[in-house]
């Protein structure tokens, strides 16, 4: 539902005016890449390109917040593609970047089975058990909450501001 990983990128604008966005190979980047205006210069990262640079977003974000110390900024990765650098959690929390881990969990390669279907070829291997993400943050010392959907991730993001340290929002979507 491409309307609603927009609504999910837009809702991180209106409820962080002035945030670095930086994603990871995702499906609300996927759609946000032909789609979302950001609303400042050198805000909008991501590795959406088609090459599957899974694991892109945690380093990246880690590196936005130690450079612009004063803007929010916001990470918004897969279950997939957070799984290839989840040790960064630990990182952040060294370095002190009060990141913002939005983890769209879809219950796999979402994108990449979609893709498969549409051509004909029969999904294997985009369905991998994710992890409970909100255990592995609160296991670092991070504190983490789950949402279902995107409604009420504004206020998610408001709190975790707030706290100005490292934090994980997990969104489970269908």
């Amino acid at each position: 539902d491409y309307l609603a990983q927009l609504r999910a990128v837009e809702t991180i604008r209106g409820a962080l005016p002035g945030a670095i966005i930086v994603g990871d190979s995702t499906q609300p980047i996927y759609a946000a890449n032909l789609y979302y205006d950001h609303d400042r210069a050198a805000g909008w990262f991501n590795a959406a390109t088609g090459f599957g640079a899974l694991g892109y977003g945690p380093p990246a974000a880690i590196g936005a917040a130690l450079a612009v110390p004063e803007a929010p900024v916001v990470c918004l990765t897969g279950d997939g593609g957070f799984q290839f650098t989840l040790p960064e959690l630990g990182a952040a929390l060294d370095a002190e970047a009060p990141v913002i881990f939005v983890v769209w969990n879809n219950r796999g390669y979402r994108e990449i089975e979609t893709s498969m279907l549409d051509v004909g070829v029969e999904p294997v291997g985009v369905s991998p058990a994710p992890p409970d993400f909100c255990k592995l943050a609160e296991a670092y010392g991070i504190e983490a909450e789950r949402l279902t959907g995107v409604g009420d991730l504004a206020g998610a993001l408001k709190r975790a501001r707030t706290a100005g340290k490292p934090r994980v929002i997990e969104i489970t979507v269908d």
